[in-house]
């Protein structure tokens, strides 16, 4: 037996110990914390430790995709053949909902998708994270959609437009009237409600995922392993769970964005008041 392997037991089982409030399954930067707590590098990692985390993540996403790009071939396979049905089923969604032009959105939507169903896995590994645990990360994400949201609608809108919609399209002496209470109910809804709702969802669903791993490999560990087959049942739930949870977060968002982009029947009244003689 390796002389070191004791004190690496005796480091993961104190990280047990000492778990967090949130109740997650010590990582590997939990473990470095207790093996050299005097670290700086440590104490650096610990205090990033999602961001860690969630540059993992990037780093996968962008290697096997920079790696399926240089792969092409006639008939696709391995890395390759992946990619290809993510983004196909990717954008036969968004463009259900979005119409043809929703394929400009792809591959925003498309990558905030992986990213988010990706951060939601890693928490199952042995020694990782689910960065989407912590509110910050959700949050940052959330902030994300919302920017990207609310850019489509100035670009799609103008300015001008844009601002109009935030006031409710004011017609009349009372339209007027109410644009401050329309302005402050709008921007409310749009930049606190929407991130508040999208980032507070995906936590929460993560966390307790991370919550009931943690608590049946408590059980295992108390029960040496007589309960191994609900393990496998909580895992098996946490996979789906994890991919409903980012699969939420791309239906509302590209439902976001068919809200503020313009409508048909939009269009169809402006080129009216264009064709209209004066």
């Amino acid at each position: 037996m390796n002389a070191a392997d004791p004190v690496i037991a005796d480091a993961v089982h104190a990280a047990a110990a000492a778990a967090p409030p949130a109740e997650e399954l010590p990582n590997f930067i939990t473990l470095l914390e207790h093996l050299f707590p005097k670290s700086p590098m440590v104490h650096f990692l610990v205090r990033w430790e999602n961001i860690v985390f969630s540059l993992l993540i990037l780093g996968l996403i962008s290697y096997t995709a920079l790696r399926a790009a240089r792969k092409q071939g006639f008939l696709p396979k391995g890395v390759q053949n992946v990619w290809e049905i993510i983004v196909e089923g990717i954008e036969a969604f968004v463009t259900g909902i979005l119409g043809p032009k929703g394929i400009e959105h792809v591959p925003f939507l498309g990558t905030l998708f992986v990213y988010i169903l990706l951060q939601n896995w890693l928490g199952m590994i042995p020694l990782m994270k689910s960065p989407t645990s912590a509110w910050s990360t959700t949050i940052a994400l959330a902030l994300i959609s919302t920017v990207y949201v609310q850019w489509v609608g100035i670009k799609e809108h103008g300015f001008f437009n844009y601002v109009k919609h935030l006031a409710g399209n004011p017609v009349g002496v009372l339209g007027l009237v109410l644009v401050p209470l329309m302005l402050i109910i709008n921007l409310s809804i749009e930049y606190l409600a929407v991130p508040l709702s999208l980032s507070l969802r995906l936590f929460a669903n993560v966390s307790s995922e991370d919550k009931l791993l943690y608590k049946f490999a408590e059980l295992n560990v108390m029960y040496r392993g007589l309960p191994f087959a609900f393990q496998i049942f909580a895992n098996a739930l946490v996979l789906l769970f994890s991919l409903v949870q980012a699969f939420v977060f791309l239906l509302l968002s590209t439902v976001y964005i068919s809200l503020i982009m313009p409508h048909e029947e939009e269009h169809v009244s402006h080129e009216t008041a264009q064709e209209t003689p004066h």
